[in-house]
């Protein structure tokens, strides 16, 4: 993992990283992309079901969550850090409220809920001390019948990181096991309430096995067995208030 802060790693690439989830660019990574817009919109209508929902979306990026959830809530808003991200998010998702700021430094949100909160990308790739700062704040933010849904895409718990492991390549950094998403949820007096696994074959970016329209085929089948979150490379969690 790089050495450099979480909050300073994509500074300045918000047209390369926004290119990154086309299938153009990156097959696989586009597929586990379209099983997750999939899997909000099973969230909303389980947890929200008809409710007119504030949606505050952290570490915004180039606003892909934004932009699919636009015509599902009443009102978006958008925080991240990245003035480069910021410019890409304001032409893909341009009805949202979009925020420059650091939470943890400046909570510049004050006493405002949110029925729904994401965090997508985020969790795995910062540090410890940073996480615990961020899912504080967004707890904080949660109105009482809300849901905080964040996604763990390095899961440290996965198939191939067990194997990794077993052949003794691991690399721990920049990953959570499924141990470390509890004890921070409930550090911040959240309670997990539904994992919903994705990326559950033991394929890769550059080693996809299958071809891309039978894995996601194959994965869309899976994702609805929650029981096949530990050993899954993307798992979502849905948190509410304990």
């Amino acid at each position: 993992m790089s050495t450099t802060p979480y909050t300073d790693r994509h500074k300045g690439k918000g047209r390369d990283y926004h290119a990154r989830f086309s299938p153009e660019v990156n097959p696989y990574r586009a597929m586990v992309w379209r099983l997750e817009q999939l899997a909000l919109h099973d969230i909303l209508g389980t947890h929200l079901g008809q409710r007119q929902i504030a949606h505050l979306d952290f570490a915004c990026g180039t606003g892909r969550i934004l932009e699919h959830l636009g015509e599902d809530v009443a009102s978006a808003t958008g925080v991240d850090v990245s003035s480069s991200m910021m410019e890409i998010a304001r032409q893909v998702a341009p009805a949202a409220e979009l925020i420059e700021a650091d939470l943890t430094q400046h909570d510049v949100l004050n006493d405002r809920r949110f029925d729904l909160i994401t965090a997508f990308r985020f969790f795995p790739n910062a540090e410890p001390e940073l996480r615990r700062a961020v899912c504080s704040v967004l707890a904080r933010h949660l109105s009482p019948a809300g849901v905080l849904v964040f996604n763990n895409h390095k899961n440290g718990n996965s198939l191939p990181r067990r194997i990794s492991r077993l052949l003794g390549r691991e690399d721990s950094r920049g990953t959570m096991t499924h141990a470390e998403v509890e004890e921070l949820v409930t550090g911040a007096g959240l309670l997990i309430v539904q994992t919903i696994p994705l990326a559950i074959v033991p394929a890769t970016q550059k080693h996809p096995l299958l071809p891309i329209a039978f894995l996601e085929s194959l994965e869309r089948s899976m994702r609805r067995f929650s029981r096949l979150a530990p050993i899954a490379q993307d798992v979502i969690y849905v948190c509410t208030r304990m």
